[in-house]
């Protein structure tokens, strides 16, 4: 009986981890619903709203290349913990603060520092308390749970900004957030400080030397082009779709960003299935195959713009899956390529090079969109060329994961 207690301690651990990092991101995908509303009130153009987008994601970069070389000298707990009412209190100043361009891409750029505090110490701590044959499903669990935090934001947001106005909804966002500090703070069990018998960190040469690591950290950020230029521009194209089909302005943006919040939220299945296809595949060919796929729903999807409902609906419904589904085998090729001393500063150059790519995505999606509109009048032309920009980042995927690929193949094939 004895021996239970350390599992059913992780199980339970990792479930507060899963729960105060789901109330954590809130924050996620807020602006990509309230793109509709805050375009009108601020006089935003695509531009505009597509730079306050990567503003955002330059945050979190900004945090990720600080916070994962704190990883390999402290404990992962306190900074989750702080980080979470940090973020928590950036949105309820965004709620009270925000009144044009300036002010918006100003706090959403505080925002996103702030949230980069948390995804990165769950890695660490997921690869220090869960088992290596278990890594890729515990990930792909937990980037699950962080799909999920993305797209119910979007849902409520969307449908309560309509209703109560986007500044109470926001003030409830930064609510949950706060929440989430507390669950992360009493809920998770405390790792040990990095253990000096690992030795000193070099992550400079445990990373810049490791082939395999570069081409895990070159195919992240090939995926993050495509899933973040996606995730950020849905819910507008969801709200043009539906106007463009003679719903209202006000059902338009409830409806398109329940539709979208759904199209996000599948991910989180996706997730939990790339995770268990890496474990029993192979990390890299798992993650190409589920590429293919997701760049195949790229190329088409914009196109669809004036298809049937219900054909735009079921292949969002796949992009959704795909597009997430192999993010779980980056981390955990990350945590099985580089040793444990240098495992923080690999993860903080895999967000330096993959969270670059984030704060671009959306904004070249948007710019996209801005000239596609004066080439010409035709808003299937506007949404395809832009969503055809996003294919450009799993062809690259596909390619840096070819010789991983080909070496899980042999090994395959030897030991069958």
């Amino acid at each position: 009986m004895a021996d239970s207690h350390p599992e059913r301690d992780r199980s339970s651990g990792f479930a507060a981890l899963c729960l105060g990092q789901f109330l954590g991101h809130q924050t996620g995908l807020t602006f990509s619903a309230l793109i509709p509303i805050v375009s009108a009130e601020w006089q935003l153009s695509a531009s505009q709203a597509g730079l306050i987008l990567g503003a955002f994601q330059l945050g979190n970069l900004i945090a990720y290349v600080a916070v994962g070389f704190l990883l390999d000298r402290t404990r992962t707990k306190p900074i989750m913990a702080w980080a979470a009412a940090l973020v928590g209190l950036g949105d309820l100043l965004f709620a009270l603060g925000a009144r044009d361009f300036w002010s918006g891409i100003g706090l959403r750029l505080l925002v996103g520092v702030c949230l980069g505090g948390l995804y990165l110490p769950a890695l660490k701590h997921i690869a220090e308390t869960i088992p290596t044959a278990r890594r890729g499903t515990a990930t792909g669990m937990f980037i699950g749970v962080l799909v999920a935090g993305y797209a119910g934001s979007l849902f409520y947001v969307g449908a309560l900004a309509t209703r109560i106005g986007w500044r109470l909804a926001m003030a409830g966002v930064g609510a949950a957030e706060l929440l989430g500090a507390l669950v992360l703070a009493f809920g998770v069990s405390a790792n040990q400080p990095p253990s000096r018998a690992e030795g000193r960190t070099r992550y400079l040469a445990d990373v810049f030397t490791n082939r395999p690591a570069l081409c895990v950290i070159g195919a992240y950020t090939a995926h993050n082009w495509e899933l973040f230029g996606m995730w950020g521009w849905t819910s507008p194209f969801m709200v043009a779709l539906l106007q463009a089909r003679g719903a209202g302005p006000a059902a338009a943006l409830t409806w398109g960003g329940m539709l979208a919040a759904g199209i996000v939220g599948v991910g989180g299945l996706g997730g939990i299935l790339g995770g268990r296809l890496a474990d029993r595949l192979g990390r890299a060919r798992a993650a190409r195959m589920l590429l293919g796929m997701s760049c195949l729903c790229s190329a088409i999807f914009g196109w669809l713009f004036h298809a049937p409902l219900a054909l735009v609906l079921a292949v969002s419904l796949i992009y959704g899956i795909v597009v997430v589904a192999d993010s779980p085998a980056y981390s955990a090729s990350l945590m099985e390529l580089v040793p444990p001393r240098s495992l923080g500063g690999a993860f903080s150059l895999q967000m330096l090079f993959g969270w670059t790519v984030t704060a671009i995505s959306p904004a070249v999606f948007g710019a996209t969109l801005d000239l596609a509109r004066h080439l010409r009048d035709d808003a299937m032309m506007h949404w395809g060329i832009a969503y055809g920009i996003l294919a450009l980042g799993p062809v690259a995927g596909i390619a840096a994961l070819w010789p991983l690929a080909r070496r899980e193949g042999k090994i395959v094939r030897s030991s069958s």
